[in-house]
């Protein structure tokens, strides 16, 4: 095995054992690879790494000195190898100057598929952990040069690709626990920006490389935060370049988020309920409703079988055809579609004007609305916690994406009388288009409309006693019944100067969203909560950098004391001590959780935060060079100027 030397950060490059790399402390994960030179003794290293029981996720086998002319028998012994040492997804490398060679085992009955590059740095779309590797461990691959794969169309798949968030992502994306670079790239994530639009803003707003920007996303991929992109881009490129379609269920097990088990698990169930073959969109909603993706994810699946799997060709040869659109198939019995295509209003209509008689289902995220319709009226409605009109409205009002399915005389236990609609149908468009109006005049008077930041005043509880006293109304006019009061107090306790009026909608889930608004509305013009204009992040970036950089200065460990110790001297052991983290890296962060429960507001905690950064610096220049600290302090604080 060759012996390399490198500089990087984080890296443990040996010479008879595991090559580790734990992504600079990320996210706790190591990824474990091997790098061999092509020699006489190379069977045998290998043989001896069997019989250790040794897995790897990826094994590198440096040809620059002898190109790919390797004898059939060698190929078929690297193949046995790789069967034996490689774990699930791990790739076996062949990389030389002007190309690249990967087996990698990614099909799931054990088999190993054969990918060939025509540069080394096409390997990036796919691997880029492996691809940084390569540079660390093989001399004439360039790090710098490893966009040049940017041609390949593995390359332009994994640019166009959506990233999107799974459940556990969110929840470690709501607590900003992850150090910086992490952060931003999971806060960028939004579920409709490409890969390509989040590498970009990274690269203009923080100075991200592309690179380590593919890095991170990789991780946060094996550590299951979002949905596979990488996994897919090589299937999907093979299934593009040889004109091959591929059914859905085949596209979910080839990405890694379905086992073949689960997928006929599936199909079992489809054939129960009664649903064709050819209906491949239920299949997505089935594992919808078994957690396996989200309906975004769903959305984005099918994009990309429409895409890349040759599903628009017979509309572009037959404009004629009677198929339509990938997401809105239609059946004999029954309907199938995405929002989008057809508007929530124009979906309604078009089930009334049919005189439909069946269940509408919709799901979106984590919600999902069930709408029963008799000879085309609908006659219940049912959303999460909303019921019956407030149901129907959120619906009309607040959805514009999601897959729905319509089956003809189907019915639904939970749709009770508490779920009954007395309303015509078109007596529900128009309150529910007043409803919009009002809204969106709310949103447009809001500086960031729904990510608007709010603060309940530090007196709420006196204050809103003294606004009982008076006549309470709503912008509408309308006066705000003894239950919508006692409403009003459970969303304001949601309203912490952390969230954002869009998360405080999500989170209040027993009322329509064009009701919150018109409460949140009542608030302000009452001066109950007000607009929050410091931003806490914006000063924790600025001393998560300073902190940064004068490690560079004072080494990690004294670093790390000097933080702790001022930590202790500004806020002992009191609450606030309790709101601020610092890793083993030296990194700090705030916990917004506790900040959450404590319900401290953010500028008594954006001046605790200034008070521990005060003593620090005061720390440092006692522990180095005053004007070397005063330099760097200076000189970032300059950068986030505004």
């Amino acid at each position: 095995m060759r012996q390399t030397n490198s500089d990087i950060q984080g890296r443990k490059l040996e010479t008879e054992r595991d090559l580790t790399l734990d992504e600079r402390g990320y996210f706790g994960a190591a990824q474990t690879f091997l790098t061999y030179s092509y020699r006489e003794n190379l069977f045998a290293q290998l043989d001896r790494l069997v019989e250790a029981g040794k897995t790897v996720d990826g094994l590198i086998i440096d040809l620059m000195q002898t190109g790919f002319s390797l004898p059939l028998d060698a190929l078929a012994k690297f193949a046995q190898y790789a069967k034996r040492l490689l774990k699930p997804s791990g790739v076996l490398l062949f990389v030389k100057a002007d190309g690249a060679i990967t087996l990698s085992k990614d099909d799931t009955s054990g088999a190993l598929t054969l990918n060939v590059y025509d540069s080394p740095f096409g390997i990036f779309a796919r691997h880029p952990l492996l691809a940084d590797y390569v540079c660390a461990t093989v001399s004439g691959i360039d790090r710098r040069r490893l966009r040049g794969g940017g041609s390949t169309l593995a390359t332009h798949i994994l640019y166009n690709s959506v990233p999107v968030v799974r459940e556990e992502g969110r929840e470690v994306k709501n607590d900003f626990t992850l150090p910086a670079p992490q952060n931003w790239v999971l806060q960028l994530i939004d579920d409709y920006s490409s890969v390509e639009s989040v590498v970009r803003t990274l690269e203009a707003r923080n100075q991200l490389p592309a690179d380590e920007t593919l890095r991170i996303l990789q991780e946060m991929e094996s550590q299951r935060f979002i949905y596979p992109i990488f996994a897919r881009v090589q299937f999907l490129s093979n299934c593009y370049h040889n004109r091959k379609r591929f059914r859905l269920g085949r596209y979910m097990v080839a990405a890694g988020i379905l086992t073949e088990s689960e997928l006929q698990d599936l199909l079992e169930q489809q054939q129960e309920e009664g649903w064709g073959k050819q209906q491949k969109t239920y299949l997505g909603l089935l594992a919808v409703r078994q957690g396996f993706i989200s309906t975004r994810e769903l959305e984005v699946l099918l994009d990309d079988q429409y895409l890349y799997g040759g599903y628009n060709a017979d509309r572009m040869k037959d404009p004629a055809s009677k198929e339509r659109a990938m997401n809105t198939d239609s059946m004999r019995d029954s309907m199938i579609g995405s929002l989008g295509a057809i508007d929530t209003a124009g979906l309604l209509q078009s089930l009334s004007t049919a005189k439909k008689t069946g269940l509408l289902s919709v799901e979106n995220r984590d919600k999902s609305c069930t709408v029963a319709f008799s000879m085309g009226k609908p006659t219940h409605a049912k959303m999460n916690h909303l019921t019956g009109i407030d149901a129907m409205t959120e619906f009309l009002v607040d959805w514009s994406e999601g897959i729905f399915v319509f089956k003809d005389k189907a019915t639904s236990p939970e749709l009770d009388d508490t779920c009954a609609l007395s309303q015509s149908l078109d007596k529900m468009l128009l309150d529910s288009a007043l409803y919009q109006d009002q809204l969106n005049q709310i949103l447009g008077n809001l500086p960031s409309g729904k990510n608007t930041i709010l603060e309940r005043v530090w007196n709420f509880e006196t204050l809103w006693s003294k606004t009982l006293e008076k006549k309470l109304k709503y912008m509408d006019e309308s006066t705000p019944s003894d239950e919508d009061k006692q409403n009003i107090i459970s969303l304001v306790q949601l309203i912490d100067g952390l969230s954002t009026i869009d998360e405080v909608t999500r989170s209040f889930d027993i009322w329509p969203g064009y009701m919150i608004m018109k409460a949140i509305q009542l608030l302000i013009d009452n001066k109950l909560v007000s607009i929050q204009q410091a931003s806490l992040f914006r000063p924790l970036t600025v001393f998560q950098k300073i902190t940064g950089e004068i490690q560079e200065v004072i080494g990690k460990e004294d670093n790390r004391a000097i933080l702790e110790a001022s930590l202790h001297y500004v806020h002992g052991d009191s609450p606030a001590s309790n709101r601020f983290n610092i890793d083993h890296e030296g990194r700090v962060s705030v916990n917004l959780s506790q900040v959450k429960r404590a319900g401290a507001p953010v500028s008594a905690v954006l001046l605790e935060l200034r008070r521990w950064m005060e003593a620090y610096l005061a720390y440092c220049r006692r522990q180095s060079d005053p004007a070397v600290i005063d330099e760097i302090v200076t000189r970032i604080i300059d950068s986030h100027r505004s």
